[in-house]
């Protein structure tokens, strides 16, 4: 805690003394005033009202006739007056901001008795801030966009360089969807330890973190050359809510679909079948308000979200009762149960494990049909306060409640209902934000967030599991194995604070970010002991298979078995900046960021491990933490208008950006130090083994038996740095007039810092021959090493850091809008990802051993899993004009065409092909013509088989004579078309309040034909070859045997189909 404290004091000055910003909550307004001729109009008053709350913004014109107002609410619409002695007022009415942009007036007044006493040289149609790749989507798109799943990821998709990713969350520029930031108000919203596969926080139980309806706009930067941006090396996504305004307005909404609304089984098939019984259902409200006219303002919101399904597979209406198990079952009495797993069978089951392992106690279980429920709360207050012209404070609180009903059962497999887990999060959001405006030429923007995220797996009741798993229905009874010590807390605290100061034609930015985490995670598996057992006549009889127990040594955690590291992080940066206008066509922004990331505490150290071979062979210790040290970003970019009417402007930039890792891979080497967690596996049993729901008692302290597991290691290296990438993009934008406008962007990064993952357990001792020993000779690219394990620990996953991977990106989209009403546009991006390990799982054994290799150890620079390399995008979106005094029809179409995603070929390996303990991650060699006939085969026509699939297969047939790479592989490209259909009917015109009725199609290409529109699953890998033997020789190098077994990429059921939901939403 003393380093802790150290740090906090820095942090107390930094505060003190440097103010400072961070992500994008707020809009501005800049430009230059002078009269006509060109001369600078100094002191020249220019005030923006922001119509529907009357918030009032006032600036005055510089030295240079230069202006700028920070800190401004977005939307509108804003009147702005301007003001000069001897001059006509000027007004300009309907502007409206965007988030994180910087509307442009440049205006030239005349005196006051002239005729025309104002000219307007130009209002900007580009984004006066942006310099490089970046989407705004503003209310009313996000109103229009279709959409099932009310999810933000549904809006900012759209955004040329994303694309969302089969297994959750949003990829931008082909980067892990783990190092984007997401941010709501300037508070944290994603899933910073790295749990969820949304990268959201929530994401366990699929709930949204906010309600699409609180949403005001959003805004996407891929890379923003302004040094507040940071935290992030893939996107960040902005979102502001709404706020209450003068008039008193709001809304009830809901939203519902079943599976009437979901279309037949797709694909080419015989028979199509109607989709389960589902129903999902939602209901929301919107309300603001002034509670002090032009002065202060509520906005509130309220969402339920539920989804509910049968499982139908259940004894009880007889399932199973065709299937027949393996050998008659007997009680433990020696009545027989029959041969079938019937609701008789089942309640017995029940019966003997209350009596035998649960101490007699009832546990509730059942085995009726289960009806799994997903539910989600979400609640969202926010206060406006305008203190004065010069100060404007924010408040909101967030809560949401969510649980996802994690249960399954099938045609061959049984869970009794209360044997599975809910996944349950609860959620609270606090912001406050402060807009200052001290001076003319100075202003602040302060802003305090926390975020308390409370994550873990709920379960009906504590007790041991039961788990038969050879028998023909397999069987899960009792606490699920991974869910009875499985929890995550997550506390986020930001201090952001933002100095402007404007002088000459410079803008002077100084500040700091800062973040503390605190972060307490359990996870054991098996945490109140798992029986196998081969039947469910085994299982009566007491014939245990095998017993597993995981638990915390209490010696080293003040008593507690179930045990949960916690782990303080902190990052802090300062940056200073300048936005330069040599010229009203020119400006040139250059700075640099400092950010210092650091743990604050340290694992347990475990001296035994830090004096092994591995340990000291590797400079790889448990309890060691990277050191603290600075991270440079220093950023340059520019806006150039290549004519004085600003129609084309040509931008773009160069720098350094510094981002998070997921927390999870630093806190596995808190949780897996070798000394908290013990677990033993039994596979010899006497007589008097006890069957038990409070295994540490009965068995370990009890003398039974004592931990002889061997340990899973996690090592951090001292000279880890968190994720850095170099990143240019340049940008070209032309307005053609008459609402059409082109954009183009080029976008590359380059990895400085990015994870690696390598095991320290395993040694390469000798060769594996793709071939043979004869083949190699003339080929040694048909090599791969073979290792050897180290017999004292399961794995030692050392965390390090790789400087290999790189992404480019081209994309062009053109827009046109109508004054009808008729918007249109249409975008194509092409690009390659590259990396070294992609870290797509939060488990760091995972992010070793499933990183498809030829050398475990040592992977080869590969295509990136989030390489999309194709993506065609065209939206049709038309408003008709009010009819029949009160009718308008919203319509928005949209396509998406995207390449499918990446995958690996490998094998199957029924025997491990490298020896590096793990079976499956192995890349497949593709063998010339002529050493498919030097290969050793299960039978002669695998071999044929194997060269007619390398002939069919455009990059095997490419590639031959060598291994392939890491996700060479990649899905057919996949056409996506969704329609969104709006019937508003006013009852009050003149205030917007109306009847909506809502349709959102998706995926509306399968409704014409159930063979378009396919979309396929998720597969990291496919295999292609099964090695069924290895033959040793006396060097200990292996020749394998294979088996040709294929897999083929399968289409998803349920994206496949065509989707639809019905809604309404009452405004008032």
């Amino acid at each position: 805690m003393k380093k802790l404290q150290s740090i906090l004091a820095v942090l107390i000055c930094c505060l003190m003394f440097t103010p400072a910003f961070a992500q994008v909550t707020t809009s501005s307004i800049n430009g230059y005033v002078v009269e006509k001729g060109g001369e600078e109009l100094v002191g020249a008053t220019i005030v923006a009202t922001h119509l529907p709350s009357g918030t009032r913004y006032v600036a005055a014109a510089n030295d240079e006739g230069r202006f700028v107002i920070n800190g401004m609410r977005t939307g509108g619409p804003y009147k702005v007056e301007i003001f000069f002695i001897g001059m006509a007022t000027m007004e300009i009415n309907d502007v409206y901001l965007s988030l994180g942009e910087a509307y442009e007036i440049n205006a030239e007044m005349e005196s006051s008795n002239e005729l025309d006493a104002a000219i307007i040289v130009a209002e900007s149609a580009f984004n006066s801030a942006k310099t490089g790749a970046a989407s705004s989507f503003n209310l009313e798109t996000v109103e229009s966009v279709p959409t099932i799943d009310r999810s933000v990821y549904d809006v900012v998709k759209y955004t040329p360089q994303a694309s969302l990713n089969k297994n959750g969350g949003i990829s931008f520029s082909g980067i892990n969807n783990r190092y984007n930031s997401f941010q709501v108000d300037g508070a944290v919203a994603n899933d910073a330890f790295g749990l969820a596969s949304s990268g959201t926080n929530g994401g366990q139980t699929g709930a949204n973190p906010v309600s699409l309806d609180a949403i005001e706009e959003i805004q996407v930067v891929i890379a923003p050359f302004d040094v507040r941006q940071s935290g992030f090396t893939g996107g960040a996504i902005n979102a502001i809510t709404k706020s209450g305004t003068n008039q008193i307005k709001g809304t009830f909404y809901s939203y519902f679909n079943n599976q009437d609304m979901i279309g037949s089984t797709p694909g080419d098939v015989e028979n199509r079948e109607k989709y389960d019984t589902q129903l999902t259902q939602t209901y929301g409200f919107t309300i603001g308000a002034p509670i002090v006219k032009n002065k202060l303002f509520i906005f509130a919101s309220g969402e339920y979200y539920k989804k509910a399904h049968p499982v139908i597979y259940n004894p009880y209406d007889g399932t199973y009762d065709s299937t027949e198990l393996m050998e008659e079952v007997f009680d433990a009495n020696g009545n027989s149960l029959g041969k079938y797993f019937d609701a008789n069978m089942a309640q017995a089951m029940i019966d003997h494990y209350e009596k035998v392992y649960y101490g007699g106690k009832s546990t509730g279980e059942s085995f009726t049909q289960h009806d799994v429920e997903d539910r989600a709360i979400n609640a969202l207050l926010r206060l406006d306060w305008n203190i004065n012209d010069n100060n404007k404070l924010m408040f909101r609180y967030q809560f949401m409640d969510a649980y996802a009903d994690q249960y399954g059962a099938g045609l061959t497999s049984y869970t009794f209902n209360n044997s599975s887990y809910k996944q349950k999060n609860r959620t609270n959001t606090f912001v406050a934000e402060l807009n200052s405006r001290i001076s003319d030429a100075v202003s602040n923007e302060f802003r305090a967030t926390a975020v308390f995220v409370r994550d873990k797996r709920e379960v009906p009741y504590a007790g041991a599991t039961i788990y038969i798993n050879a028998d023909n229905v397999g069987i899960n009874l009792g606490t699920n194995y991974s869910s009875g010590a499985n929890a995550m807390h997550s506390d986020t605290y930001t201090i952001t604070d933002n100095l402007s100061i404007y002088k000459g034609n410079h803008n002077i930015t100084v500040g700091t970010h800062n973040e503390i985490f605190k972060f307490y995670n359990v996870f054991l598996q098996y945490a109140y002991g798992q029986y196998t057992y081969n039947t469910i006549a085994d299982y009566f009889a007491g014939n245990i298979n095998t017993f597993n127990y995981r638990y915390a040594d209490p010696e080293l955690t003040n008593g507690d078995t179930r045990w949960g590291a916690t782990t303080w992080a902190g990052q802090f940066g300062l940056y200073a900046q300048d936005e330069w206008k040599p010229n009203r066509n020119l400006t040139i922004t250059y700075g640099l960021r400092l950010d210092m990331p650091l743990l604050l505490n340290k694992p347990t150290e475990n001296a035994e491990f830090n004096s092994s071979a591995i340990a000291t062979a590797n400079n790889a210790y448990v309890g060691v933490i990277p050191k603290a040290q600075v991270l440079f970003s220093p950023r340059v970019g520019f806006r150039w208008y290549v004519d004085d009417e600003h129609k084309s402007l040509i931008r773009g930039g160069a720098g350094l950006f510094t981002g998070r890792v997921p927390f999870v891979w630093l806190s596995n080497a808190y949780n897996n130090t070798g000394m908290e967690t013990k677990g033993l596996t039994i596979r010899s049993f006497d007589k008097d083994f006890p069957f038990t729901s409070n295994p540490y008692e009965d068995i370990v302290a009890s003398g039974i038996a004592e931990a002889n597991g061997r340990a899973t290691i996690n090592t951090l290296s001292r000279k880890f740095k968190y994720p850095q990438v170099f990143r240019a993009n340049l940008g070209y934008e032309q307005d053609f007039g008459y609402g059409w406008k082109l954009t183009f962007d080029a976008l590359y990064s380059k990895t400085l810092n990015n994870v690696f993952f390598k095991n320290l357990a395993i040694n390469p001792t000798a060769s594996v021959y793709a071939v043979s020993e004869a083949a190699a000779a003339a080929n040694p690219n048909a090599v791969a090493p073979y290792y050897s394990l180290d017999g004292s620990y399961d794995a030692v996953i050392a965390l390090d850091n790789t400087n290999k991977g790189y992404t480019y990106s081209l994309s062009a989209m053109l827009e046109k809008k109508f004054d009808f009403g008729l918007n249109l546009m249409a975008s194509y991006t092409f690009g390659h990802s590259y990396s070294v390990n992609d870290g797509t799982s939060s488990v760091a054994n995972s992010n070793w051993k499933y990183n498809y290799a030829v050398d475990t150890n040592s992977p080869e620079l590969g295509f990136s899993i989030f390489d999309r390399p194709h993506k065609v995008m065209a939206t049709v979106s038309y408003s008709t004009p009010l009819f029949a005094k009160g009718l308008q029809t919203t319509i928005a179409l949209s396509y998406t065409g995207q390449s499918g995603q990446r995958y690996s070929y490998t094998m199957n390996e029924s025997v491990d092909f490298n020896g590096d303990g793990e079976q499956g991650n192995s890349l497949l060699y593709v063998p010339t013509i002529e050493e498919i006939g030097q290969m050793s085969w299960n039978n002669a026509t695998d071999a044929a088989n194997f060269e007619n699939f390398i002939r069919q297969d455009s990059y095997l047939r490419d590639h031959r004579g060598e291994w392939t790479e890491r996700y060479a592989g990649i899905g057919n490209f996949e056409h996506h078309v969704d329609l969104h259909i709006a019937q508003d009917f006013f009852y009050d015109r003149e205030s917007g309040r109306k009847l909506q009725f809502i349709v959102d199609f998706m995926n509306i290409g399968n409704l014409i034909n159930r063979e378009w529109s396919l979309e396929y699953g998720a597969a990291y890998n496919l295999e292609v070859l099964q090695v069924t033997a290895l033959k040793e020789d006396a060097a200990g190098n292996m020749t394998p045997t294979y088996k040709f077994a294929p897999q083929a990429l399968q289409i998803s059921d349920f994206y496949s189909r065509w989707r639809c939901q019905l809604g309404f939403r009452l405004t008032f």
